[in-house]
């Protein structure tokens, strides 16, 4: 028999969803490329006849808002959400789907909430005649337009509800045919029991809440992991459970103005422009292939040393990292490249893999960094002194690890081939065709350490140079800048989703004084400072060999920094140390998320402890690095030290 009805509608509903989304999306990253282009024209303003752009940080603040949350439903159809896997092998498919459903219901309803507090918040701007500082624009326009763009989120939430209602029905067939179309009925009703009873329960549980704070902050941050670990979206989690635990300190009304004037707040804030801007810069440079120019580059130079390849791996992985920022998209692009070559060179392949999956970690400590750019959000400290303090660190990561591949070359002489010769002609041509990546790290972090640019301002330079780079090689032509378009709204709604749940809970936590009483606690076990750090790091490790490393910094920022900061040390150096750390057990067996990534770009011809095998000398590198990146500070902190200011 064939599919149901229903089911047909509900297949089609989320096609229409993911067209009319995309465009949608297109139309929000578009506005951020115009709005890079016209910063570019502001800088130039600014440097050359010393006349910026009036309230050029305004502008972008409002038009960033609409842009940003316009990502949100093309992310939302296409499933998007980062969830904790590492039980849902042993849930069984059947299980998985169901708690994928309901996960579905749960971001519905934290969509649900955004649109109603966010609409409260903008009408009350309205109502007070709220403007911008220096233009006096209104507000309450750009907050209705967000409002509406949640509006639509939540609405292709629930389709996507829909359609995971189906998936699990479907793989559960002893169960009752119509506990669809009872599913969807039930969602919306549950919906409406939570709403009508919430305030009551609240009420109940208020008095032993608001008389230990901490036991709240406690029983609150327990059910995060428990939900996480059932496959709930790591977003809704947070911005749900965070909600709930300022109505049970504050009461439900002022939570819920909270959770409106807060994301409202943090959606208009100019500095926010930063990251997606650098995200587009990834994707334009991997669609332009800047990946592939890096690699080959650093094949003629190193080509004629024993291991070369695996030398320009190395190199190429912090190359393509000083553009994209992610350490799962280097590995990702520089395997694709890297594997098979190395293969044809005659390299052992757990070696080759090993190379990359390791590599791959410097995707996210060379600068401009994803992940240091959402520690910032969350600290609140300066994005450009952070990402001058990863660039020394980074550069200790490479050149340990090429030390890593020659002594290990040497000692193991049947893991490399040996060593060819310089083509001078092929270096020339690779050389000028790498100048572009070159230049284009070079202006955007050097701009920032001179003081030229703000961090914001550099991503601007960045994604149009990627932008001009790939559009001049003829790699934006027909369906090519629809893909970077919705790549790049993907992304973005994926992780702002995490920075909302992140400033969620982190409200929460900041009114429990959890931090505080951790301090406390710390006090009380006697240990020196670097011993709390080194019990840290390690639970970190071992976070980091199981989830990725934003979502580890939603989860933990909030609730260590304040712990770092009373320990008397740097919010800089932690962000940096912590980035390093996370990235370590993303090599780490037994779970190594770069491993399995590697795995699936080569296949069944790649076996996976061949991978740990050869990752496993990079390892002890980065434990090296770590240590001597703990015990001397100043290796992070002196370059931000020297900075224009």
């Amino acid at each position: 028999s064939g599919p149901s009805p229903m089911n047909e509608r509900v297949e089609r509903a989320n096609a229409i969803c993911i067209s009319f989304t995309r465009r949608i999306a297109f139309g929000g990253v578009l506005a951020m490329l115009i709005v890079a282009g016209v910063t570019i024209v502001d800088i130039f303003f600014r440097v050359v006849f010393n006349s910026p752009i009036s309230a050029m940080n305004e502008i972008v603040a409002m038009v960033f808002a609409i842009a940003i949350t316009a990502c949100f439903p093309a992310g939302i159809a296409q499933r998007v959400h980062l969830r904790v896997n590492i039980l849902s092998n042993y849930f069984g498919e059947k299980l998985s789907s169901w708690l994928t459903a309901i996960g579905s219901l749960l971001l519905f309803w934290m969509f649900a909430l955004f649109t109603w507090r966010i609409g409260v918040y903008a009408t009350e701007m309205y109502l007070r005649d709220a403007t911008t500082m220096i233009l006096n624009i209104p507000r309450s326009p750009f907050l209705w337009a967000v409002t509406f763009l949640c509006g639509i989120s939540a609405i292709v939430q629930y389709v996507v509800f829909a359609g995971d209602v189906f998936t699990a029905r479907s793989k559960s067939p002893g169960i009752y045919r119509g506990i669809t179309t009872l599913c969807l009925l039930g969602g919306l009703l549950i919906t409406l029991v939570v709403i009508l009873i919430f305030d009551g329960a609240v009420a109940a549980l208020s008095t032993p809440a608001k008389a230990s704070p901490v036991m709240t902050a406690l029983v609150i941050f327990g059910l995060v992991w428990v939900l996480l670990f059932l496959l709930i979206p790591i977003g809704a989690v947070m911005v749900l459970l965070g909600f709930i635990g300022m109505s049970l300190l504050l009461d439900p009304s002022p939570a819920l103005s909270v959770v409106g004037s807060e994301v409202a707040e943090f959606l208009t804030n100019g500095q926010l422009v930063v990251l997606p801007l650098f995200l587009m810069m990834g994707v334009l440079a991997s669609a332009a292939g800047l990946s592939e120019d890096i690699y080959r580059l650093a094949q003629a130079l190193l080509g004629n040393l024993r291991g070369g390849l695996a030398l320009a791996t190395i190199g190429g992985c912090a190359g393509f990292g000083a553009v994209t920022g992610s350490s799962v998209a280097t590995a990702t692009t520089i395997g694709r490249v890297a594997l098979p070559e190395m293969s044809q060179r005659g390299y052992e392949v757990g070696f080759s893999a090993g190379c990359v999956a390791a590599g791959g970690t410097l995707g996210a400590l060379v600068p401009p960094s994803s992940a240091l750019i959402l520690y910032a959000f969350l600290t609140e400290e300066s994005i450009g002194q952070l990402f001058v303090a990863a660039l020394v660190p980074a550069a200790l990561g490479v050149l340990l690890y090429m030390l890593t591949i020659s002594a290990y070359v040497r000692l193991v002489p049947n893991a490399a081939p040996a060593p060819g010769k310089i083509n001078t002609t092929e270096l020339m041509s690779e050389l000028r065709r790498g100048l572009t990546v070159i230049v284009l790290f070079a202006v955007v972090m050097g701009g920032i350490y001179i003081g030229l640019f703000t961090a914001t301002e550099a991503a601007s330079v960045g994604v149009i140079g990627a932008f001009l780079v790939a559009l001049f090689r003829g790699k934006l032509r027909g369906g090519d800048f629809w893909n970077v378009m919705g790549e790049t709204a993907s992304i973005t709604a994926m992780i702002y989703v995490l920075i909302l749940g992140g400033i969620t809970i982190s409200f929460f936590l900041g009114i429990t004084e959890l931090p505080e009483f951790l301090t406390k606690k710390v006090a009380q076990m006697d240990l020196a400072p670097l011993g709390i750090i080194t019990l840290l790091l390690v639970v970190y490790i071992l976070l980091g060999a199981v989830m990725e490393s934003f979502s580890i910094m939603v989860i933990t920022v909030p609730v260590i920094a304040g712990l770092i900061v009373d320990l008397g040390f740097d919010l800089t150096w932690w962000g940096v140390i912590m980035l390093v750390v996370v990235e370590i057990g993303l090599i780490t067996p037994p779970f190594g998320i770069n491993v399995f990534v590697l795995k699936a770009v080569a296949g069944a011809d790649l076996p996976l402890t061949a991978v740990f095998r050869g990752v496993m000398p990079f390892v002890g590198a980065d434990i090296v690095k770590l240590i001597l990146l703990v015990l001397l500070p100043s290796l992070v902190l002196w370059l931000p030290s020297t900075m224009f200011n």
